[in-house]
């Protein structure tokens, strides 16, 4: 099995921001498969194992929907968000273009200092996906997607990928713990690196596009027969 940090359950949130603590750490138990799709979150467990109020947990619940991790439905509480399999292939549709626009948009070949901070970033990313560390690995993948879609130096478009990459995190992390996966993953991320030392934009638009495909067929595979 990966392994992971402790969970933040077992660490009561602060006063101070605790709304805030706990949205985090709900987001994580979702992300890292803790809490399951259309799985019901009760407002007063969420009390008892933060100590804090219901207000906190209410508050922490309204930036979840926000980021598209839950669900609040009239007389049926929150639940973790489930997506059925239009709303999975809709959502890297939008994914798909945005990001090959952005791959294109990068000038190429690109600067040193991008190909050297992708490289250690990389580097850490694979150490992590050996180790089978999921929490690092996420966090370092997401900064390495993150620091190449800013290079394309349209700002709104790069924050457009980041919250559609935000509304799929839980579809992304589903297959993490597949190791043949995590070694595919390294090994296009190293590609995309080589890539922009070259001048073929077309080839990194496509090797970007077709990089979220697999985690997208890989959630399908497994809940599209229970999601709502």
């Amino acid at each position: 099995m990966p392994s992971e940090t402790k969970s933040a359950d077992q660490t009561p949130a602060r006063a101070t921001g605790a709304w805030l603590e706990i949205a985090n750490t709900l987001q994580r138990d979702i992300i890292f498969g803790r809490l399951q799709p259309k799985e019901h979150l009760i407002e007063d467990e969420i009390m008892e194992r933060t100590k804090t109020s219901r207000h906190a947990v209410r508050r922490a619940f309204e930036e979840m929907e926000r980021n598209g991790l839950v669900t609040r439905q009239p007389n049926k509480g929150v639940r973790v968000r489930s997506y059925t399999r239009k709303e999975v292939e809709d959502l890297y549709e939008v994914r798909g273009i945005l990001e090959a626009r952005a791959a294109a948009g990068i000038r190429l070949p690109a600067s040193k200092d991008l190909i050297a901070r992708l490289t250690a970033i990389q580097s850490k990313h694979e150490r992590a996906s050996d180790k089978g560390n999921v929490v690092e690995l996420f966090e370092t993948n997401n900064l390495f997607h993150e620091t190449l879609y800013q290079a394309c130096g349209n700002t709104v478009l790069a924050d457009a990928i980041r919250m559609y990459s935000l509304l799929t995190h839980t579809i992304r992390m589903r297959n993490m713990s597949d190791k043949t996966w995590r070694k595919e993953a390294v090994r296009q991320h190293w590609a995309m690196i080589k890539l922009l030392s070259g001048k073929d934009s077309k080839a990194l638009a496509a090797l970007c596009l077709n990089h979220i495909q697999h985690p997208k067929e890989f959630y399908l595979s497994l809940y599209e027969d229970n999601a709502t």
